[in-house]
């Protein structure tokens, strides 16, 4: 009875370790920079500042929402990231949902999230989330 206890508790510590999130989650950072129109609102250029790991490699993935005279305008993209360890500026194009609204200038919600890879992991994080204003 005793050693079925004894891995019952390892194999919970075991999978503990594997839900406790990574070194590498923790130092990665990312803020939205800037939104610029693209072909009179077909698309949007979203730039976002990263900052990430050495090695870690993956993508961001892009959502867009602006109010568009009665409607709301929405759209996604995604652009690709390379980790260096220092800050970098990142560009993904979201394309306006064909059939739907373009995109004009003012204030937009973005939201989004990073997926960055080693050859042994992967971390799903950080999310964000905010208003930022599109411009030309």
């Amino acid at each position: 009875m005793r050693r079925v206890t004894t891995t019952i508790a390892l194999l919970c510590l075991s999978l503990f370790a594997l839900l406790v999130p990574t070194a590498a989650s923790a130092a990665t950072t990312v803020e939205v920079t800037s939104a610029k129109l693209v072909a009179r609102g077909v698309a949007v250029d979203i730039t976002i500042t990263v900052t990430c790991e050495s090695g870690r490699n993956g993508g961001a993935e892009f959502s867009l929402r602006q109010r568009s005279d009665n409607h709301v305008a929405y759209g996604s993209g995604w652009a690709p990231v390379y980790c260096t360890g220092s800050a970098q500026a990142v560009t993904g194009r979201v394309y306006a949902e064909a059939g739907g609204y373009a995109f004009n200038r003012g204030i937009a919600l973005v939201n989004g999230g990073i997926e960055l890879c080693t050859e042994i992991d992967c971390d799903y994080s950080p999310r964000f989330d905010g208003e930022i204003r599109i411009t030309r």
